[in-house]
């Protein structure tokens, strides 16, 4: 397999690491590494055969006791010197390459402002295409079976999470979701949620609610649903659909265009002229190809667009889309306009080892997940083997990152802020200016487990246009 050797980068990320071990109860900066250890990368071919099944004991060990969730006391016995391995799934073709590329590149350079050396230990990344959910099944056993990594991170989409999770519990083998997977069951469902996953990031109750809020009390009242026509789509509708119901809002259309798209004209042609709003969810070239496109075809009745995650506008799509992306509001868990030091340091080490590109919510999620990793693996002083000691780490982690202060609820998802940004104009440029901070938003912030569970999220697709307060509230009963 090829390696590619990273450089070395700036400095900048040093005040951070320091002020992320400090936070997490490190009692100094990672100690660096000389020049010629810098960490390397490899990919994982695509052509591979799939690993073989893991065995029996192997299988049988996983109904052991989940690992508790108390704070971490340190790995037993002394931490090996080899590199720490960490197999990183993520999208690097198709739709969804850019996503990867931006989360990665970030990733990558906050370990390389660390001398890619954490606890003494090297950090070795392996990359490997995420694709179909099959595909990234196929990639997990390999990383896991053949390259013996020590952790896996990434996933992207929805469907992917699901055809890995039960893997994992299966094998005992850690999983921190890193990228932009917000599967709702994913941490609750016993068939999915195991003491060996967690996730950083984002699920979908904790965008969702905090935008319907925002767009209730802003005023709107008739919104149209424009997702991708996929698990997480769906998911992300009917989501927004039901928090906006129960506050008053009505859902007057739905739309799904199927992933892929390339031509958003015959979609928006025909948006309802009564909505105030357009709640919207697109990832990569999708999210690209709508900016560009709504204007077009919206004519002169231009509703609020209200995107998730904020993939429409943030990062190279505002290079762009420049006017075109003006007014439109995100509801994401990265914003520029953080005025914090973490994000400070971080913005600019990442404008100086690329100058001239612009910041996403990728690019911002890709950092602070190698600082939750860095974070972890100091806490267990590199002793990554020790497993128990590792997963206790991460479930009693809290972090002060770029994208704010995250820790694990005790189904071990992501607690955060999310931000409502609106993109503006300032003379020539263009930037983020920041409405709202919801701080440490859970996936329960505005419903219990049990009404989530009710919900049955991803099966509404087509049915939220006319349907009543009442109603969710009844649905969310079942």
């Amino acid at each position: 397999m090829n390696r590619t050797r990273l450089s070395l980068a700036p400095r900048a990320g040093a005040f951070l690491a320091l002020s992320l071990l400090a936070a997490c109860g490190g009692s100094a900066a990672p100690s660096a590494a000389p020049a010629s250890s810098a960490a390397t990368g490899q990919a994982v071919a695509a052509s591979g055969k799939p690993a073989a099944a893991p065995s029996a004991a192997a299988a049988g060990a996983a109904s052991a006791k989940p690992a508790g969730s108390a704070a971490a006391s340190g790995a037993s016995g002394a931490a090996s010197t080899a590199p720490i391995k960490v197999g990183f799934i993520l999208p690097l073709t198709g739709v969804a390459a850019p996503v990867g590329q931006d989360n990665i590149d970030a990733f990558n350079l906050y370990l390389q402002s660390v001398n890619n050396t954490v606890a003494g230990r090297q950090i070795q990344v392996i990359t490997a295409d995420e694709g179909q959910p099959d595909a990234a099944l196929t990639k997990a056993k390999q990383l896991t079976e053949n390259e013996h990594v020590n952790v896996l991170m990434g996933i992207n989409s929805t469907a992917s999470c699901y055809a890995i999770a039960p893997y994992v519990k299966q094998v005992q083998e850690p999983l921190i979701v890193s990228l932009n997977c917000g599967a709702e069951s994913l941490m609750t469902d016993p068939k999915y949620a195991s003491p060996y996953l967690v996730r950083f990031t984002q699920n979908g109750t904790i965008i969702n609610d905090p935008a319907a809020d925002w767009a209730y009390s802003a005023g709107k009242r008739k919104a149209v649903l424009v997702t991708s026509d996929y698990g997480g789509g769906i998911e992300n509708g009917d989501l927004f659909a039901s928090a906006f119901i129960k506050r008053g809002g009505s859902i007057i259309q739905e739309i799904y265009p199927p992933l892929g798209n390339s031509d958003f004209g015959p979609y928006l042609s025909k948006l309802d002229p009564s909505a105030d709003l357009i709640m919207a969810f697109f990832q990569g070239v999708d999210a690209l190809r709508f900016g560009e496109q709504y204007a077009t075809y919206s004519g002169s009745n231009h509703p609020t667009v209200l995107e998730l995650f904020g993939s429409v506008t943030s990062g190279p799509n505002l290079d762009q889309l420049k006017d075109k992306a003006v007014g439109f509001v995100a509801s994401a868990t990265y914003t520029t306009d953080s005025d914090t030091p973490e994000n400070k340091a971080f913005m600019q080490a990442f404008s100086a080892k690329y100058p001239g590109r612009a910041i996403s919510a990728n690019i911002g999620q890709g950092w602070s997940m190698a600082q939750v990793l860095a974070a972890a693996i100091q806490k267990v002083n590199g002793n990554v083997e020790d497993k128990q000691a590792f997963m206790n780490a991460l479930y009693s982690l809290t972090a002060n990152t770029a994208k704010g202060p995250v820790k694990l609820d005790p189904q071990h998802d992501v607690v955060q802020n999310t931000y409502i940004y609106e993109t503006v104009k300032n003379g020539s440029s263009y930037a983020q200016k920041l409405q709202k901070t919801y701080e440490a938003v859970s996936r329960t912030w505005d419903r219990t487990q049990a009404e989530i569970d009710a919900l049955q999220i991803g099966t509404h697709k087509g049915k939220w246009v006319g349907v009543t307060a009442a109603q969710v509230d009844q649905m969310e009963k079942k």
